[in-house]
């Protein structure tokens, strides 16, 4: 279960070692909102790497899986969220924002995903990506299939356990993925990253340690 308050902060003795689960600022459902700079730089600076990693490797492959113009916007963009999303998931900042409790001021859409079944539902990218770029269906739907038991399965899961179970569920897709249901030719990145972006980072809760700026504020 969510945390049901926001203690202002607790820890170790070093800044480091403290946690708070307070956030303020714009609302940012991507990095989280009352990210850091750091923290923001870490998000979108490895979205963007990452997005250049798996286009770049596809192009240069001797048949790409995006050919046309429209295909290389669409892998840029599927990089961006699921890669990019893993990173963004384990900040600090999204552990706070995605398992603190809904508020009203932001809104019903960002409330809505803060339901980790609910957000891993709308993952419906490995049969978008086959659609898109050929490979197999039949394959995509087992792994969107094992994805929400996977989700679900982990948060049935005491809390004590969950991140290894999580890391333990994500190592079998990563190992899985290319040798027993292969989404298809150039396609390897897909399902190890989805895993690890929705059942390692997202559906994870662990404690937000917080930058010595976040703890000035906290304590107020």
């Amino acid at each position: 279960m969510p945390p049901t308050a926001e203690p202002r902060c607790r820890g170790t003795h070093s800044a480091e070692g403290q946690v708070t689960w307070h956030y303020s600022g714009r609302i940012d459902g991507l990095v989280g909102t009352g990210a850091t700079g750091a923290e923001r730089a870490l998000g979108y600076g490895s979205a963007a790497v990452l997005t250049l990693l798996i286009v770049g490797d596809d192009l240069l492959r001797v048949e790409p899986v995006a050919q046309a113009g429209w295909q290389v916007a669409l892998l840029a963009l599927f990089a961006f969220d699921i890669a990019g999303g893993a990173v963004a998931n384990m900040l600090n900042s999204c552990k706070r924002l995605y398992h603190s409790p809904p508020r009203p001021e932001e809104g019903a859409i960002l409330r809505a995903l803060k339901n980790p079944r609910l957000f891993t539902a709308l993952h419906v990218h490995p049969l978008l990506i086959v659609w898109a770029f050929g490979g197999s269906l039949a394959h995509a739907a087992i792994w969107y299939l094992l994805l929400q038991v996977a989700v679900w399965g982990v948060l049935a899961t005491p809390l004590y356990l969950r991140r290894a179970l999580a890391t333990a569920v994500s190592m079998l897709a990563i190992i899985g993925a290319p040798l027993v249901l292969p989404l298809g030719a150039g396609l390897g990145w897909v399902v190890p990253a989805l895993f690890v972006k929705l059942v390692l980072a997202h559906a994870v809760r662990e404690e937000p340690y917080a930058a010595p700026s976040q703890l000035a504020l906290s304590s107020r």
